[in-house]
């Protein structure tokens, strides 16, 4: 079994599958468990292991820069769904060609049109557009390779780590 723990304190409790813990001890502990065969499914559909490996990155990434934000996760066929305050703010989905990253609005994000990022396809939702700002709310992107990784890590710290 597959188990990507962020903590500061070594103490790991007993975990059901599939269930984020919240445990008061002076650190916010995030666990974002993937069982083998979810794994194997996500490999599978996966184009290679460049993708899966860049898969690992992006989750851990996601749970170290935004454990204070994360209230639950959820893991499912299609991929790993992040929640704040009963919201979801953040998705990776697992597709045949590579990730699927969605940022909702609930993310608090701000994304600028004329902002090139080095991935493989950027959209903006633009239902998302925030007439005050002048920028977007809410987008997704694609990735699939480690040279993606720079430009994923910068939209993902474009969230706030509290709400």
């Amino acid at each position: 079994m597959a188990l990507l723990d962020i903590a500061r304190d070594t103490r790991v409790p007993k975990r059901e599958k599939g269930v984020c813990d919240r445990i008061d001890v002076g650190v916010k502990f995030v666990s974002v468990m993937i069982d083998e065969r979810m794994w194997k499914r996500y490999s599978a559909k996966l184009p290679d292991s460049e993708a899966l490996k860049v898969f690992r990155e992006v989750i851990d990434y996601i749970t170290e820069k935004l454990k204070t934000r994360i209230d639950d996760t959820d893991v499912w066929r299609e991929g790993v769904a992040f929640f704040s305050r009963d919201k979801e703010f953040l998705t990776v989905e697992v597709t045949t060609k590579g990730l699927r990253i969605h940022f909702y609005p609930s993310a608090g994000a701000l994304f600028n049109d004329q902002e090139k990022f080095s991935v493989e396809r950027v959209n903006l939702w633009r239902s998302s557009y925030h007439k005050a700002s002048g920028k977007y709310r809410a987008m997704t992107v694609w990735v699939s390779k480690e040279t993606h990784l720079p430009a994923i890590k910068k939209l993902i710290d474009m969230i706030p780590a509290s709400r």
